[in-house]
């Protein structure tokens, strides 16, 4: 399998994992449920199937072009540079709280 493919299938397996992850935490729950931990694994493993896509978009560059590719490039950079500004905008507000 070629990094376009495997990069088109990290793609679609993150879009599915936010999905899981926006439908499980607009339930009611509280801090006492074994679900808060479903939702932590599944935010953990957003950020590594993320991670791993971004990258493997980025050794498909040099790869002879298909929409499969141009996808998967769109959409792992998407969420990449979405996962990146948002954990930099709760690090800033981390530390505004303890300035």
């Amino acid at each position: 399998m070629n990094f376009s493919k495997r990069s088109f299938h990290f793609s679609v397996f993150s879009i599915v994992l936010m999905v899981a992850f926006l439908i499980l935490s607009m339930s009611n729950r509280n801090g006492s449920t074994a679900l808060d931990s479903v939702v932590g694994y599944l935010i953990t493993l957003f950020f590594v199937t993320v991670i791993i896509g971004f990258v493997l978009a980025l050794l498909s560059i040099k790869e002879k072009a298909s929409l499969k590719k141009h996808i998967a490039l769109v959409v792992n950079i998407g969420l990449a540079l979405l996962l990146t500004y948002h954990t930099l905008q709760n690090l800033s507000t981390i530390s505004k709280a303890f300035s």
